[in-house]
């Protein structure tokens, strides 16, 4: 018997995020989104099988690896950091994939944090 497959959030469902976070729910993944202001590509995802989770905490909390795929790194390290942030409410041993259009060095110093 196969392992459960691990539960799958996706920040960032623009042009690029919408077409990997389909592939992921798609191919039977547990995937959950955070909302955007272009609520139309939430809702394609949703209508595919994915929840939506109402903030970065939820996200967090209820997902083994989050897909980062935001638009520069101020909004990476926005997302990462803080009381409300990824990195303070991640579940042990999480993975995060940024896919994000950002410099690699604050990249690689968030890195330090995990």
């Amino acid at each position: 018997m196969s392992a459960a497959k691990p539960a799958i959030g996706f920040i960032g469902v623009g042009l690029m995020g919408h077409s990997m976070a389909k592939n992921i729910v798609t191919k039977g993944y547990p995937l959950a989104v955070l909302g955007h202001r272009n609520i139309s590509p939430v809702k394609s995802l949703l209508s595919l099988g994915a929840t939506e989770a109402k903030s970065v905490r939820e996200l967090a909390q209820s997902c083994d690896i989050v897909h980062l795929c935001v638009t520069s790194s101020p909004q990476v390290e926005a997302l990462m950091l803080g009381n409300d942030g990824l990195l303070a409410h991640l579940r042990p041993e999480s993975v995060i994939i940024n896919c994000s259009t950002s410099n690699p060095v604050p990249t690689l110093t968030l890195a330090a944090y995990v």
